[in-house]
């Protein structure tokens, strides 16, 4: 049997009425060198025999069924399945436009362990508006940072390759449990185990928000939803000893997500000294640039000073 190039995984919960579509935007792709492994995480509806089905006529994908055990547990195992030299996630409510794997394919070499292309949003509840989503480009400290203020595309673990060899010689796996920005985790492992990435503003991936695809459901409760996110962020900090580094990013998450699930001033009220303690642990306060001093020392005295912060 010949290895394939790339091994698209596709976790799948209760997605019977929209996988065909995305299982034929795989099968158009312009590089046909694929494998597809599709998990049925326990679903309640036809997407286990629609799945069977589809496979019936497409001797490269397969199919897993599992208990339900969340996406992250899906794409797990789609990951220890994966036999490509390339692993990409494509969600079952999603489409790749069909030249997605060349584009991505033609950055790669032997010395790059993650590519990234772009993505569109497609609001259909707000009459098919759409957002374009490009990945902050630069270096580790650039990347990080955009990971933890999830201001680009790179939160997504879609729309990408990584090499499978990366993610299984440092153990990266997609976090158990976390309902909101179990991507963010990925992506933070992912990058500071690679060696290097190249990122691509070409469109190639199309996420379809609106009714009850996976993107609606997670910007439901955003706050007490994102909590075990940033949590692991926090992990991720200490880890590798980039708190100070880090400190500004590691604010933001916090004041930001506060924000948007309760204005600027309800933001200011809500952020707690444990929050403080815990986005100021182990920082070298000497080391900091002269605002970061500034922040730290208002946030440690006054919490509600957060209003202040841009």
């Amino acid at each position: 049997m010949n290895t394939p190039l790339v091994s698209i995984v596709l976790p799948c919960y209760n997605n019977g009425q929209t996988l065909a579509r995305t299982v034929r935007s795989i099968q158009a792709q312009s590089e046909q060198n694929w494998e597809l492994i599709a998990i049925d995480d326990g679903s309640g509806d036809d997407t286990l025999a629609a799945l069977e089905q589809l496979a019936k006529d497409e001797p490269r994908m397969r199919v897993i069924h599992q208990e339900n055990g969340g996406v992250s547990a899906a794409r797990n195992t789609g990951m220890d399945a994966a036999r490509g030299k390339w692993i990409s996630y494509v969600d079952a409510d999603d489409h790749l436009l069909a030249h997605a794997l060349e584009h991505l394919l033609s950055l790669a070499d032997e010395s790059v362990d993650i590519v990234c292309g772009a993505y569109e949003m497609h609001f259909r509840d707000e009459g098919g508006r759409i957002e374009k989503h490009a990945c902050t480009d630069g270096d580790l400290q650039a990347v990080l940072e955009s990971l933890i203020r999830g201001d680009s595309a790179l939160n997504s673990m879609c729309a990408r390759l990584y090499r499978a060899d990366m993610l299984r010689s440092h153990a990266v796996r997609a976090p158990i449990g976390v309902k909101v920005g179990e991507d963010v985790l990925f992506n933070l492992d992912a990058f500071i185990a690679a060696r290097a990435w190249r990122m691509s503003e070409e469109t190639i991936y199309i996420y379809e928000f609106g009714g009850n695809s996976a993107m609606t459901r997670a910007r439901a409760d955003i706050y007490g939803r994102t909590m075990e996110m940033i949590d692991g962020i926090g992990v991720f900090i200490e880890k590798h000893g980039m708190q100070t580094q880090l400190f500004r990013a590691h604010i933001d998450i916090y004041v930001r997500t506060l924000r948007v699930d309760r204005g600027r001033l309800g933001a200011a009220f809500a952020l707690t000294r444990r929050m403080v303690a815990a986005m100021t642990r182990g920082v070298e306060f000497a080391a900091l640039p002269v605002k970061q001093k500034l922040y730290y020392l208002a946030l440690k005295a006054l919490p509600m000073s957060s209003y202040l912060l841009p």
